[in-house]
């Protein structure tokens, strides 16, 4: 069994001889080659990730939003970028609201119905049932609303409020960000959640025609009263149900500003990250109806 063994240890040691001769014939690379090589190779893949800048049309901003948002939260945090950025999220957020504003007066007028805002106070002493009632005018047309001015009352409530209640929202989103050890300057705070808003509305518009069928089929069917009140009044809060995808965008966004931390206080630092944005969600949630309420209310006089 020796005598096998070292038969075939002998026989290794010939085949690692003959390998080392065959090597001998090769060329020599230099190391140079290699290294750049390797270096051209890496920045050849560096150079396929880097993305081209998005085009400066009116719907290129919206293809992003709705085809590539995680280009979109790497945009937002190019400082170069930041700017402009802004400016466009924030004529997202304003047409998408007016559109919005405007298509739910057409809904209101084409049923020949109002809305009438009760103040707080007299609600709150049992003078009103309610804050809103649906009432109707015999005499009222199409153009009614448009003409006495309630419309434009109704969408530049709806737009200045939406937009207003996040910069009044602002520093609590600041605050919770360092509360989850998230460092971010105010700039990113504000492109965040503006762009949270932008996602909002471009949902808003996404879904309005749905609810707009709805609506428009209380002209067509005969209904009561309490029906057509649980018809309109849930177009109310259409923005709000819209906002879950903002917060889910918020969220997203956010979170890939995690990468700044250390990786053990990354691991639990996300979850409390998504309890701190869903607390500022709640906080806009609050503000915002008041906002828009109080404008809308003040508008109208």
């Amino acid at each position: 069994m020796n005598l096998n063994a070292l038969q075939s240890l002998r026989k290794t040691f010939d085949e690692v001889d003959e390998a080392e001769e065959v090597t001998d014939f090769l060329p020599d690379l230099p190391q140079d080659s290699v290294n750049n090589s390797s270096t051209s190779s890496y920045q050849k893949g560096v150079e396929g990730d880097v993305e081209e800048p998005i085009g400066r049309g009116p719907l290129a901003l919206l293809e992003l939003i709705l085809k590539n948002p995680r280009r979109l939260d790497r945009l937002i945090r190019e400082p170069a970028e930041q700017p402009e950025l802004l400016f466009r999220l924030l004529a997202v957020c304003l047409v998408g609201f007016t559109f919005f504003g405007v298509a739910m007066s057409l809904v209101l007028s084409t049923t020949l119905v109002w809305p009438q805002l009760s103040a707080i106070d007299q609600v709150l002493s049992s003078t009103h049932g309610s804050l809103i009632q649906f009432q109707g005018d015999p005499a009222a047309n199409l153009s009614t609303p448009w003409l006495n001015g309630n419309a434009l009352c109704l969408i530049a409530a709806y737009a200045i409020g939406l937009i207003g209640a996040t910069g009044i929202c602002l520093p609590s989103l600041y605050f919770y960000g360092l509360l989850a050890g998230v460092r971010m300057t105010m700039m990113d705070v504000v492109i965040h959640a503006i762009k949270s808003k932008a996602v909002a509305a471009v949902t808003l518009v996404g879904i309005l025609p749905l609810y707009a069928a709805l609506g428009l089929a209380i002209t067509i069917f005969p209904l009561s009263g309490m029906i057509r009140d649980a018809v309109l009044l849930p177009g109310l809060i259409l923005p709000f149900v819209a906002g879950l995808s903002g917060t889910y965008s918020l969220y997203r966004g956010l979170s890939t500003l995690t990468d700044t931390m250390t990786r053990d206080r990354r691991e639990y630092r996300e979850c409390f990250l998504q309890r701190l944005v869903l607390s500022w969600s709640a906080v806009y949630s609050a503000v915002s109806p008041v906002l828009i309420f109080t404008l809308w209310q003040r508008f109208q006089g």
